[in-house]
């Protein structure tokens, strides 16, 4: 392998977040989509004494769970419940998605700085999961056996877990909040964790599209010096290296196929380099 191995809207904002637990039938209810996007459905939820919210896009809900179906139907969002059952990843199923456990992760920061923000970005190309809307990451929960032979490839390397990723947004200031052993209370839902897959693999891997193209145009420049867009080349090539190995688990971790577009990415890092090179 190359590279790195892979291991709060009627003023809601006020309302203070509470870390709570899922208990009996009680749900995680995850909105999905943009801030502006769930606004209005977030203040029509917050009427319900049965829905604490405890994040954006964030809510507990009780057992009475007819009361707000309709409303939730106006757009997409996910519904988790506890389970106990953790399926292994060689479990024969139709849909692995529908029936597997997961973790879920949000944090927040009061006001991040720059800095906090790379670093949120690089732990994020580090981590195994997929992103359902800003702030709020989607875990696969592995039986431990399995998270040591996938995750623990090589001594001294790995992607982060959901417990990892937690605990290194602490160490930084952020608020965070997670719960684990979790599965769709709906398995019709699973398309939107596909979907979710998708859009994260597509969002790794645009920022890297976008700084190559960049370096293809600043290589017409004679001004620029050639060792210098070497060297931005090569570290754009590392942060591919660890995406790379990030998604090549995906076919195991989240059984989708990344390989067509990290080839496509590949080729575009690569035919930048000979460009580059070619200045001289």
């Amino acid at each position: 392998m190359d590279g790195l191995i892979i291991v709060n809207e009627t003023n809601i904002e006020s309302i203070q977040l509470v870390q709570l637990d899922l208990k009996g039938t009680s749900r995680l209810v995850v909105l999905l989509g943009s801030k502006d996007g769930i606004r209005g459905i977030s203040k029509k939820l917050m009427q319900y004494d049965d829905l604490v919210r405890v994040g954006k896009g964030l809510f507990i809900a009780g057992s009475n769970v007819g009361i707000y179906t309709d409303i939730l139907q106006s757009l997409p969002s996910l519904t988790f419940i506890r389970t106990r059952e953790i399926l292994g990843i060689k479990a024969r199923l139709d849909d692995p998605h529908a029936y597997r456990a997961y973790s879920i992760v949000s944090y927040s920061f009061n006001s991040p700085t720059p800095g906090q923000k790379k670093r949120v970005e690089r732990l994020l190309r580090r981590s195994i999961g997929v992103r359902l809307r800003p702030g709020v990451l989607l875990f696969p929960v592995l039986r431990a056996r399995e998270r040591r032979k996938i995750l623990d490839y090589e001594k001294g390397h790995s992607l982060l877990d959901s417990k990892e990723f937690s605990n290194q947004l602490k160490s930084m200031g952020a608020q965070t909040m997670r719960w684990s052993r979790l599965r769709l209370a709906d398995h019709l839902d699973s398309v939107q964790i596909k979907e979710a897959i998708e859009r994260t693999l597509n969002r790794d891997l645009l920022s890297i599209e976008s700084k190559l193209q960049e370096l293809r145009e600043l290589s017409k420049n004679p001004l620029i010096p050639t060792d210098a867009l070497r060297k931005q080349s090569a570290a754009v090539l590392r942060r591919y290296r660890t995406l790379k190995f990030k998604w090549k688990l995906a076919k195991t971790l989240w059984f989708f196929d990344a390989e067509k577009s990290l080839k496509r990415i590949y080729n575009l890092g690569l035919n930048t380099k000979y460009m580059i090179d070619g200045r001289d």
